[in-house]
């Protein structure tokens, strides 16, 4: 994803509905995060709380 596409994505959507988009796409939870990680300084605490709610979500 752009950035300009990631920027808009996380001020458009809430956490749950990101958690929601995640799980129901089947896409390995581990590289979100990862990829999450690489963005929580630029993007801030809503990243953060995405990355700790995927994380309970996969266990």
């Amino acid at each position: 994803m752009s950035r300009t596409k990631t920027i808009k994505y996380i001020n458009e959507n809430s956490v749950e509905e990101m958690i929601k988009q995640v799980m129901n796409r089947g896409t390995e939870i581990g590289r979100v995060i990862e990829a999450a990680k690489q963005s929580r300084t630029e993007y801030g605490l809503k990243v953060q709380e995405f990355i700790e709610r995927l994380e309970i979500a996969s266990m």
